[in-house]
């Protein structure tokens, strides 16, 4: 059903602005006054997904895990009491330059700018130049939705496109290098060079169940140009950004040199450079520039919004729309997790050498973002946001998704990888037609090295299982591993728990 509001909120874009930099400011945003001890303790209490026997439960600091998992440069931005509380840098923007990021330094936010596109259409719902249950070909002109036999009965509506259910195949976006030419819109959504990504279409029934669609969002930017009459990033600065206090932000691809200064490079894990400092991503699922604390004023934004605050961007009841879970838990923009006063809504993002996390409470003034320049990050940001869950009692908050599986503690008990298999593993290893792994050691330690995102850590738990918690969430798809070991002393595949071959070696 149409949300209808009763009123049109007349408040100046000026003071609303205004308000929101005061929730930021009020803070201890400046990072020399960074005196608070729950910063301290934030920064010195982490728990290590991995741990030896004797060091289970035992803290350890921020630094040190960020030289663990090879990650360069980190921002943080914690949420309380309705405002930004602290935000601080760690590390560097760039390993040949050396330059420290601070709480100003611009990361890629990868896909958390869906949460942010999604705004900017609930933005155009509210002034009633959309409606979320409206066939959006009705709207679309420059370009239509292919019509086939998925669509016959039911169509694809600005409410399916929010949640990840209008039946778009998901497709891959790889970006494209300083180097390449940039595709038009159109170009992409047609799969048309120099558009590297094949057509977007529709390959399920709208409507009909959850599935992730990265090509979704770019039918969304498309359609937010054609009604706004506006080009993409302009509309997005104008009505979201800049209303929201987001000063340093922008979504415009490559990005203004006025910017650049200020930008991370990305790299992969293990420190080396992407080519080029960055990729240019498309712009509505993946190519917002910002700061963690430019993003916990959208966090902000919406938890004021949601329990009826009269100076915010959407009314209540768009709030509340925006916030009720979907199939898939997906709300129209953010993802919905927790229940009662654990519940929360965020997103997490991934672009090639940029990771990041967002979440807030939806009932309380709590929540927090960080964002690296590494692949390979994201079970260091998840302990990030479980160190700050702790300092700040957030309720029945847990960042790990259940791993290890079935643990009573977000540690998985590791033990020495044996000479003979850290010998006997080195080598390259096919996952499919395009993808080869290298596995190897170093320091009487076991790595492999992930095309796209660098060198992540292998570890072996006391059954003799093996892992790679960065992987947990990625391509391998199944948390626990065997080495089969052939006649030659050396390691042939690498095998699932229930037998299933993983990875092959190569050579």
């Amino acid at each position: 059903m149409q949300v209808k509001t009763a009123r049109r909120f007349t408040i100046s874009r000026a003071i609303f602005a205004s308000s929101l930099l005061w929730a930021y400011h009020a803070g201890a945003h400046n990072e020399g006054s960074a005196s608070d001890e729950r910063i301290q303790r934030v920064e010195s209490e982490l728990l290590p997904i991995t741990a030896t026997k004797e060091k289970l439960r035992s803290f350890a600091n921020i630094r040190d895990r960020m030289r663990a998992f090879g990650v360069p440069g980190l921002s943080i931005a914690v949420i309380d009491g309705g405002e930004v509380a602290w935000a601080k840098g760690y590390g560097v923007v760039d390993t040949s330059t050396g330059l420290a990021v601070t709480a100003d330094t611009l990361f890629q936010a990868a896909s958390i700018s869906k949460p942010l596109t999604a705004l900017g259409a609930l933005e155009l719902v509210q002034s009633g130049k959309l409606n979320l249950d409206e066939d959006v070909n009705r709207r679309l002109k420059t370009w239509k939705i292919p019509d086939n036999k998925f669509t016959q009965t039911q169509k694809v509506t600005l409410r399916l496109l929010l949640s990840h259910s209008a039946g778009v195949a998901d497709i891959e976006f790889p970006g494209y290098d300083p180097k390449q030419p940039i595709p038009t819109l159109v170009q992409v959504l047609n799969g048309q060079p120099p558009a590297t990504n094949k057509p977007i279409i529709i390959d399920s029934i709208p409507g009909s169940h959850y599935s992730y669609s990265r090509g979704g969002y770019d039918i969304l930017q498309q359609l937010l140009v054609e009604v706004s009459g506006e080009p993409f990033e302009s509309f997005m600065e104008s009505k979201v950004l800049r209303p929201l206090g987001m000063m340093h932000s922008s979504f415009r691809q490559p990005l203004p040199a006025s910017l650049v200064h200020l930008s991370a490079t990305a790299h992969y894990a293990g420190g080396q450079s992407v080519p080029g400092r960055f990729r240019t991503p498309e712009m509505a699922m993946a190519g917002l520039w910002a700061t963690p604390s430019d993003l916990a004023l959208y966090v902000i934004n919406t938890q004021r919004s949601y329990r009826g605050a009269s100076s915010t961007l959407i009314s209540p009841v768009l709030a509340k729309e925006m916030l009720a879970p979907n199939k898939g838990d997906r709300g129209l923009g953010p993802v919905i997790s927790g229940k009662g006063a654990s519940a929360r809504f965020g997103h997490d993002g991934f672009n090639e050498g940029f990771e990041s996390s967002m979440v807030g409470y939806i009932g309380r003034g709590q929540g927090a973002v960080v964002m690296t320049n590494s692949g390979f990050s994201f079970m260091l940001i998840k302990e990030v946001l479980n160190s700050i869950a702790r300092v700040y009692k957030w309720p029945q908050y847990d960042s790990t998704n259940q791993w290890p599986p079935s643990a009573s503690i977000t540690q998985q008990e590791v033990t020495t990888i044996p000479h003979s298999i850290l010998s006997a593993a080195v080598g390259q290893y096919v996952l499919d037609a395009n993808t080869v792994i290298q596995i190897f050691a170093r320091d009487n330690r076991l790595f492999l090295h992930w095309p796209g995102d660098g060198d992540a850590e292998v570890f072996r738990t006391p059954d003799d299982r093996y892992f790679c918690p960065q992987l947990t969430f990625s391509e391998l798809g199944v948390p626990f591993l065997r080495f089969a070991v052939g006649s030659q002393s050396t390691v042939t595949e690498l095998l699932a728990d229930d037998g299933r071959r993983v990875l092959r070696r190569a050579n």
